[in-house]
C-alpha cells in the first residue's frame, strides 16, 4: 500500500513559501573602468615635455630650409638616440630623450645658418604661434613685425654674403688668369687647344672665366671642368692641331673676338659649333693676361 503523499515528509516544511527565499549576501559590486581618456592638445600644450617638445620640433622645421634642406644635423640627432638605446641610458632621462635628439638637431641646423636665419625662423614661430591664438591678434601682429624686421635684415645678408663671395671668386679668377692667361688675345684659342691636347687641366681651366666655364662642361657632359678636359681629350683622340691656326681676332667692345669655326676647336669632338668663337678678355693689373670670357655660337 502507497503512502499519502499528501502529507510532506517532516524535514520539509509544511507549507511552502510563495516564493524563493532571497538569495545569500554575493560578492561586493566593482567599479566600472574608468574611460579611456582622450588626448587634449590644451593639455599637452601645457604639460612641460609637451610644450618643450613642440618648441624644439618647431624650432628645427624652421630652420631647415634656411640651412639648405640639410639632413646631417637629423642624422646626426638619429644616430644619438640608437646610441642612447643601445648603452640603455634612455631610461636615465626619464621621457626627454626625444627632447635631447630635438636640441641636436637644431644645434646642427644653426651652425649651418646664420644669426639672422635664426631671428626670422623665431619671428616665423612667434607670427603661427598667434595666428593659432586668433581673435586675439596682438601676438600675431608682433610676430608680423617681427618677420618683417627680421626678413629684411636676412635679405641683406644674403645679399651681402653673394657679394663677398663674388668679389672672392673674382679675386681667385684674377689670380688665375695671371698665372694661366695669355700675353697676347690671338694666342689664347691655341692655349686652349694646347691644353687639351695635353690633358693639362690646371692650364685649361684656368683660363675660363666662370660663364666660359660652364659652357664648357656642359659641351663636354662632364660634371666639373676636369672631367671635361678628359672627356674632350678622349673625344679627339689625336691631339688636336694648334699651330697655324684659322683663326682671326678683332677688337670687339671691350675685348676681343676669336672666330675658331674653321678650327679643330668647333669640330664635334670638341667645343663643336655652338662655341666656335671666343669672347675674348683681359685680366685686371697685376697680370693683364688675357683669357676666355665667354663662348659664342658660330
Amino acid at each position: 500500500m502507497e503512502p499519502d503523499r499528501t502529507t510532506p515528509p517532516p524535514w520539509l516544511p509544511a507549507v511552502r513559501p510563495p516564493t524563493p527565499p532571497p538569495a545569500g549576501p554575493g560578492p561586493p559590486p566593482t567599479d566600472p573602468p574608468p574611460p579611456a581618456r582622450s588626448f587634449s592638445w590644451r593639455t599637452f600644450t601645457r604639460s612641460a615635455r609637451g610644450a618643450a617638445g613642440l618648441a624644439i620640433g618647431a624650432a628645427a622645421l624652421l630652420l631647415w630650409p634656411f640651412s639648405g634642406w640639410s639632413w646631417v644635423p637629423w642624422l646626426v640627432g638619429l644616430v644619438l638616440l640608437v646610441l642612447l638605446r643601445l648603452l640603455r641610458l634612455d631610461g636615465l632621462l626619464r621621457g626627454w630623450v626625444l627632447h635631447l635628439g630635438g636640441v641636436v638637431v637644431v644645434v646642427g641646423l644653426m651652425y649651418s645658418t646664420g644669426p639672422w636665419a635664426w631671428a626670422l625662423a623665431g619671428s616665423i614661430g612667434v607670427l603661427l604661434a598667434g595666428l593659432v591664438q586668433l581673435p586675439m591678434w596682438k601676438l600675431a601682429a608682433v610676430g608680423a613685425v617681427l618677420c618683417v624686421i627680421s626678413g629684411v635684415g636676412f635679405g641683406f645678408a644674403t645679399y651681402r654674403d653673394r657679394q663677398e663671395l663674388a668679389a672672392q671668386q673674382a679675386e681667385a679668377n684674377t689670380q688665375s688668369f695671371s698665372l694661366q692667361g695669355e700675353r697676347t688675345p690671338e694666342r689664347v684659342l691655341g692655349a686652349l687647344l694646347e691644353g687639351i691636347g695635353q690633358g693639362d687641366v690646371p692650364g685649361v681651366c684656368g683660363l675660363l672665366d666662370e660663364p666660359a666655364r660652364d659652357a664648357f662642361i656642359k659641351a663636354s657632359g662632364a660634371a666639373d671642368c676636369p672631367g671635361a678636359v678628359a672627356t674632350l681629350r678622349s673625344a679627339a683622340g689625336t691631339p688636336p692641331r694648334y699651330e697655324n691656326l684659322d683663326a682671326i681676332t678683332v677688337k670687339s667692345g671691350a675685348g676681343w673676338t676669336t672666330d675658331g669655326c674653321r678650327t679643330a676647336w668647333a669640330a664635334p669632338p670638341l667645343g663643336g659649333p655652338g662655341l666656335g668663337r671666343i669672347d675674348v678678355r683681359k685680366a685686371q693689373p697685376p697680370g693683364g693676361t688675357y683669357f676666355i670670357g665667354a663662348f659664342l655660337p658660330c
